[in-house]
């Protein structure tokens, strides 16, 4: 998918290098990685949009601050994006294609290995999953190496941007036994907030962790958590970010960020609400080398 992301991020900068300012996050960060995982998954991208809107609404249910109103959207647009998924998989069994869906298709009908329902669910589960998280690494990244004054990216960049401002500072589990670690009891059952933000800055693990310190070998971090749960989607985050962010770097030379990054007020994700950047160099062509 590696010359897909290239040709996607070229396209995105086309429409607005002209501009010489942008907020990164509305004009990059979020239709990447949206309309990636909907190409993979085979769900036209025109849809994005009303993809993300039903992603956020139904998100929001992760939030402490949730009221009936939230829960009241939430269940709209998990009945909407289940009927859309539900059409969707219609649509695959009669004109399968070379995409997951139709790989999802096959494996139900060969093997019985998921349900309609867990066929949608998964997708649904993919295309949240997807989009969310990758969006808050691309800002959280470009954030972290302007402040730091840095704008040639290698290969160690992207794994210390995931360790320095996860996307997602907050997960819960469950204790499947009770269990005594240390002086922590915790009986079966019960819930474990898991802090991947403190655990990326645990000093025991990282040398000087609060400096972005991009040649940091081994970088241990668990931004995509660990585990039987280990994020599925790690290897298309990576290779978003490592195609992506130098092309960004090296068609817009002199980025810098225009004013202070905002980040969203939400309960576990950790991203930037927007992240306004101009730039004064020449704008480069789109045929940038891109990646790593």
């Amino acid at each position: 998918m590696r010359p897909r992301v290239e040709s996607l991020a070229n396209q995105l900068i086309d429409h607005f290098a002209a501009d010489r300012q942008t907020d990164l996050i509305a004009s990059f960060a979020t239709p990447i990685p949206v309309t990636i995982v909907a190409e993979m998954l085979g769900v036209p991208s025109s849809m994005a949009p009303q993809l993300l809107a039903w992603s956020h609404d139904m998100v929001a249910m992760y939030q402490a601050r949730r009221d009936s109103e939230i829960e009241r959207k939430a269940a709209a647009a998990t009945v909407a994006f289940s009927d859309f998924m539900r059409a969707c998989v219609g649509e695959r069994r009669s004109k399968p294609g070379n995409d997951l869906l139709s790989h999802l298709i096959a494996a139900e009908a060969e093997g019985s290995k998921l349900s309609e329902d867990e066929l949608i669910t998964t997708a649904i589960l993919l295309l949240n999953a997807g989009h969310e998280a990758t969006v808050h690494a691309i800002g959280n990244g470009v954030k972290a190496l302007l402040e730091n004054g840095i704008t040639q990216i290698g290969a160690g960049h992207v794994e210390e941007m995931l360790r320095f401002d996860a996307p997602l500072h907050l997960f819960t589990r469950y204790a499947l036994a009770d269990i005594e670690f240390q002086d922590l009891r915790l009986r079966k059952g019960e819930t474990v907030g898991l802090l991947l933000g403190a655990a990326n800055r645990d000093p025991s693990r990282f040398p000087d962790p609060d400096r972005f310190e991009p040649s940091r070998t081994p970088n241990p971090h668990v931004s995509f958590g660990a585990g039987i749960h280990f994020c599925v989607g790690a290897p298309l985050a990576r290779l978003e970010l490592a195609v992506a962010l130098p092309i960004l770097f090296d068609r817009l030379p002199q980025l810098a960020i225009a004013s202070p990054p905002r980040y969203r007020d939400s309960y576990h994700f950790h991203g930037l609400e927007a992240l306004d950047l101009s730039w004064a160099g020449r704008v480069a062509s789109g045929r940038s080398k891109g990646g790593i």
